[in-house]
């Protein structure tokens, strides 16, 4: 009797039945917190460039709280959705505020 290679035997899943409900269900979980992780992940907040020390501070905070933060460069047109950004860092009545693209 030839023994089956590693790499040859199926791949399966020891901790819980296949086709079983509590497989289903943690599945379904699973794939319910890796769409909720790309989500969070696809909220990039395009931050434009500049030497405003309160614009940096913002922007840091933001960092801080784990938003996604692309920062321009000088002189740059951003183009927001090669940059996948749909909100933008700006100044409205003198204070920075998140707002949508």
């Amino acid at each position: 009797m030839k023994k089956a290679k590693i790499k040859d035997q199926p791949y399966t899943n020891l901790l819980m039945p296949k086709g079983s409900t509590a497989s289903q269900e943690d599945q379904a979980e699973q794939k319910a917190r890796i769409n909720s992780i790309n989500q969070a992940a696809s909220q990039k907040i395009f931050v434009p460039f500049s030497t405003n020390m309160e614009q940096r501070k913002a922007a840091l905070a933001l960092r801080a709280q784990g938003k996604n933060i692309v920062s321009g460069l000088p002189g740059q047109t951003p183009n927001y959705q090669m940059l996948q950004c749909f909100y933008h860092l700006a100044e409205v009545g003198g204070e920075f505020k998140v707002i949508p693209v």
